[in-house]
């Protein structure tokens, strides 16, 4: 009776000894994530991700996939986008300059976005970067500026918010243009907080007002204090109001004077509204 007892105990050790190790076998697939992807997480084009050790789960980090229109991208990823072949996890599709071209490369991310401002790194060359969220970039307003902020990138208005133009800026000192969008419209009337692009007051310092396309809805005039203006005359061509003098906007590609009830066309020339507020004066 006594070596039967021995038995059954030595039996139970060895039980014990067993399970523990079965246990730390134990564990899920980690080739596959929460919806079910089990893609390559590191494959360009792929979701990207973080790749997984020993008995722990994958991390996905699909490419953003921004709301935008499309176009002509080319290399490694599409800034505006945000598609294409980068570690999603990490990173973020933007531009920098090659000393030639401005190509679109896969850069450092952060959550910054305008207006606030923002730092770049290694200006001028293939490695720079910024603190700017995906789908934005930071510049310099004006090529000398001291001051950066975090600018939306656009092929087209279809990609920016409020109904706000896409419009080029320098992407460094070194060279190189980008597509982003303008800041956001002001608009006038009753209840609106537009600056006034005549006396051009209304807006912070080291930014300057500016007449912009009216509000389709309303019909109200609208305005934006802008960073930067430009040195178009009367009938010079322009695509912006920006590329324009200051008290100035740009209509049908061409600077027209702008005007208004209390600020009529010299010589008496006839005032186009453009919105129930401000208009244009003849060539």
């Amino acid at each position: 009776m006594k070596n039967v007892r021995r038995v059954l105990w030595l039996s139970g050790v060895a039980a014990l000894l067993i399970l523990p190790t079965s246990c730390l076998h134990a564990g899920f697939d980690a080739t596959a994530d929460a919806a079910g992807d089990t893609r390559d997480p590191g494959a360009i084009g792929g979701t990207g991700g973080v790749e997984a050790g020993p008995g722990e789960a994958s991390v996905a980090c699909p490419a953003p996939n921004l709301t935008c229109s499309g176009g002509s991208a080319t290399g490694i990823c599409d800034p505006v986008c945000q598609t294409g072949g980068c570690d999603w996890c990490n990173q973020k599709c933007s531009y920098a300059f090659d000393g030639v071209t401005t190509q679109s490369i896969c850069a450092s991310k952060a959550q910054k976005v305008f207006p606030q401002a923002c730092q770049v790194t290694s200006s001028g060359s293939l490695q720079q970067s910024d603190d700017c969220a995906p789908g934005s970039i930071c510049l310099a307003p004006t090529i000398g500026d001291n001051f950066t902020y975090c600018f939306g990138l656009c092929r087209s208005k279809a990609d920016c918010l409020y109904g706000v133009e896409c419009g080029q800026r320098r992407l460094s000192p070194a060279g190189g243009l980008v597509g982003v969008c303008d800041p956001p419209y002001d608009q006038c009337g009753a209840g609106g907080n537009c600056c006034d692009p005549v006396a051009g007051t209304g807006c912070a310092p080291n930014r300057v007002c500016l007449l912009v396309s009216p509000d389709l809805g309303s019909g109200h005039s609208r305005t934006v204090c802008d960073f930067t203006y430009g040195d178009g005359r009367n009938s010079a061509p322009c695509s912006l109001s920006r590329d324009c003098l200051l008290t100035n906007t740009c209509i049908n590609n061409a600077c027209r004077q702008i005007c208004s009830s209390t600020n009529p066309c010299p010589n008496g020339g006839i005032c186009t509204l453009w919105g129930s507020e401000y208009g244009y004066c003849p060539n």
